[in-house]
């Protein structure tokens, strides 16, 4: 696997477990962009055990460049993918523009990127 790639995937762990802890915690910002979306606490925890998951994923599998560790590392990719595309859903829903799924944007790109360069390795 190529530095880029690793380095890419450890940047992700980062940015995927904290936006978990936050949604785990239910911040008061949290909670404000909750009643915003018009989604439960319920619902804002469980995507957060999908980010979760998701970044775990892509740390277990790191090092890997064949085998069961790698297809961890690819699948936890791609569901974190899917998982942006339904937060940029949930935003457009609610009226939002671009600044406020810009970072759901981002983020979901740096996965395809990141599950590019794997496969692609």
């Amino acid at each position: 696997m190529s530095a880029v790639a690793a380095l890419l995937s450890l940047a992700l762990f980062v940015l995927f477990a904290g936006s978990a802890i936050q949604k785990f915690r239910f911040t008061p910002l949290t909670a404000s962009t909750a009643d915003h979306l018009e989604v439960s606490k319920n619902f804002l925890q469980r995507v957060a055990g999908v980010e979760l998951l998701g970044a775990l994923g892509l740390v277990a599998g790191l090092s890997a460049v064949t085998g069961a560790w790698a297809i961890v590392n690819e699948a936890a990719a791609g569901g974190l993918v899917l998982l942006a595309i339904g937060a940029i859903v949930f935003h457009r829903r609610a009226g939002d523009g671009f600044k406020a799924y810009l970072p759901a944007l981002v983020a979901g790109l740096a996965c395809a990127v990141e599950l590019a360069l794997r496969l692609n390795a």
